[in-house]
């Protein structure tokens, strides 16, 4: 029995895996060309000393937004069964809920936290490690999480100062291309986590597909 539920599990994450890659690999063609387009505009910003910053960041997090909005809810589907499946197959020692999982992409301030140690404890788990190996440092989750918090931090203290900006006597005093190319960096950190993701979550379905479906593996 616990061999036939994980495998419809199988073929049910790699049905998500598939949408989940697909919204990532937009995400990824989104934010790489606001990187260029960003960057570019941040050159004639230099040359002109005219700032256009506080009309063209919110149109431009506003695209961004909008193409990370689906690849989060596809990727929190992903997360949710990659995780129930090792459930279904009966691991001792996990510490991670499917719920939790996929709640710890939305909470606010957790979501800074959580996700990377249950991506760390679903690749090792996933990939046959026993209990004690579950939180191992894996390079894959550890370069993504890094390139999708520092972007997310980048793109939240530009919004910050945008907002300032225009509701408060207040106004942030910068060079002129500099808001624009901390948007590029911001923009190109989170095409590169969206690159990444897009492996792990090929890497994490492919070993769940030839490790937990075999029963007999984790007896």
């Amino acid at each position: 029995m616990v061999g036939m539920r994980v495998e419809r599990g199988v073929a049910s994450l790699k049905v998500r895996a598939v949408v989940a890659q697909a919204l990532l690999a937009l995400f990824l063609l989104v934010t790489l060309l606001v990187a260029v387009g960003t960057a570019y505009m941040a050159v004639q910003e230099i040359q002109t000393g005219y700032s256009s910053y506080l009309i063209t960041l919110p149109v431009f997090s506003f695209y961004i937004a909008l193409a990370f909005l689906p690849a989060a809810i596809a990727l929190t589907c992903w997360v949710w069964r990659a995780h129930a499946n090792l459930y279904a197959d009966q691991l001792d020692g996990l510490t991670t809920s499917p719920t939790w999982a996929a709640l710890g992409l939305w909470m606010p301030i957790a979501n800074l936290v959580m996700p990377k140690g249950a991506m760390r404890e679903l690749w090792n788990r996933s990939h046959g490690e026993e209990a004690w190996f579950a939180q191992q440092s894996v390079d894959a989750v550890n370069s993504w999480w890094t390139c999708y918090v520092v972007g997310i931090v980048i793109l939240s203290v530009l919004t910050g100062i945008v907002i300032v900006d225009r509701i408060t006597p207040f106004m942030f005093l910068t060079p002129p291309g500099t808001n624009m190319l901390a948007m590029a960096f911001a923009s190109s950190l989170l095409a590169g986590s969206a690159w990444l993701l897009i492996r792990i979550v090929s890497r994490i379905t492919r070993a769940q597909e030839t490790v937990t479906t075999v029963g007999d593996t984790f007896a």
